[in-house]
């Protein structure tokens, strides 16, 4: 055990994970690297004979399975744990790339998989994969929390709450693999659980050779870092997201476009729930002097039983109920912020402005209108899901609404 202090060993409850999740993420997993047929690893169970295996002639990706089934070896964390007593493992990191493109994980093992690529001049002297999680920032899900943001491992520098434990090395002395898969199973530098909340893994790692066979050493670092959440003192994946520097993934908003048919998008099965609590049902088309506009407003809760991070946005729009279309509260963006939901859900002001920004004319004209909240997220599949509450009448009147 590694002795960093007294530091508070925090118990958490134990919480049922959806076993959806992990079924997508392997899913994932299993076509992200369906790039080709996927040859044993050299020195792995079931890799075959030497003979087979010692002298490869293609880079071939490496069996995600196969590293699954190897044994892992110790990790000593002391260079995070005893910030500048020990120095890090890798010093360079610019002899390969690994993109991140699918995850797995189960209890404190996290897997990582994505395509390799070797620099030239380089050379492969097998796959040891270094990862560093650090706390990511609630209000920017991509980038490290303040304080994580520098070096680590230095004097002075912050003891990441989670380090790696052990890991899968793979050998190697050849053509490097052109998809790679990194394992290793988590734990803290004082064996205490896994603190629940959002992490951002940054992998690397060494085996290879620098410029001309033999120079100095050399390593490689994935191009993203990698989103983990850690819920009940289980790893668990972002639904939709490997890595997203900005905090935001990608999104279609196309059912609430101005004039759009609204519709719930992307099926059942999530189990989002929207509720609404003290929605506007009368606007006036009279605008007060010192007011910007007016606008129907709603507090829109989002809950789910997985929680964790997930792609999430929540407002308020109206519809002509004769048509179904959107008339008000149209939004057209590209892309959605991560956001972690717990047990409480997540719970925003929706607003829709009626005297100005709407659809077709600048304001809506008197009449009734239906009115949803929304929440728009992103599945384990990438695919955008729309749930709608249930709906509500907004009169638009030509004088003040009643007190």
């Amino acid at each position: 055990m590694i002795d960093v202090g007294d530091e508070e060993r925090r118990a958490r409850p134990w919480r049922v994970r959806r076993l959806r999740r992990t079924g997508a993420a392997m899913a994932s997993l299993a076509l992200a690297l369906s790039l080709g047929a996927c040859e044993a690893i050299p020195g792995l169970p079931g890799s075959g004979t030497d003979e087979e295996t010692s002298s490869p002639t293609a880079a071939e990706p490496m069996d995600p399975t196969a590293v699954a089934a190897a044994e892992s070896t110790p990790v000593d964390p002391s260079w995070l744990c005893r910030p500048g007593e020990e120095e890090p493992p890798v010093e360079s990191t610019a002899g390969g790339t690994l993109t991140p493109r699918a995850v797995r994980a189960d209890g404190n093992v996290l897997e990582v998989s994505g395509p390799f690529h070797l620099e030239a001049d380089h050379h492969y002297r097998g796959f040891a994969p270094v990862g560093v999680l650090v706390p990511a920032d609630p209000e920017n899900r991509g980038i490290p929390a303040p304080g994580f943001d520098g070096e680590l491992g230095v004097a002075g520098a912050p003891t990441p709450p989670i380090v790696v434990r052990e890991r899968v090395e793979v050998p190697g002395d050849g053509p490097a693999p052109s998809a790679a898969t990194a394992r290793l199973t988590l734990g803290t530098c004082d064996d205490s659980p896994l603190p629940d909340g959002q992490f951002l893994l940054r992998l690397s790692g060494g085996s290879i050779d620098g410029p001309g066979r033999g120079e100095d050493d050399a390593g490689w670092s994935a191009d993203g870092d990698v989103l983990v959440d850690v819920v009940g003192g289980d790893v668990e994946v972002v639904p939709g997201a490997v890595t997203a520097p900005s905090g935001e993934v990608p999104v279609d908003l196309s059912p609430l476009h101005c004039g759009a048919e609204l519709a719930p998008l992307g099926g059942g099965g999530d189990e989002l729930s929207v509720q609404v609590a003290d929605p506007t049902t009368e606007v006036s088309t009279l605008v007060p002097e010192d007011e910007l506009g007016i606008s129907v407003t709603a507090q829109v809760t989002v809950t789910s039983p997985d929680l964790g991070t997930r792609a999430l946005f929540q407002g308020v729009v109206l519809t002509n109920p004769a048509t179904g279309t959107v008339v008000a509260g149209a939004r057209n963006t590209p892309a959605i912020a991560l956001q972690w939901i717990d047990e409480d859900g997540v719970t925003r002001t929706g607003r829709t402005w009626t005297s100005r920004g709407a659809c077709g004319p600048a304001a809506l004209r008197p009449g009734e209108y239906q009115a949803h909240a929304f929440a728009a997220t992103v599945d384990e599949d990438g695919a955008t899901r729309l749930v709608l509450s249930e709906p509500w009448t907004v009169e638009v009147l030509e004088e003040d609404p009643a007190p």
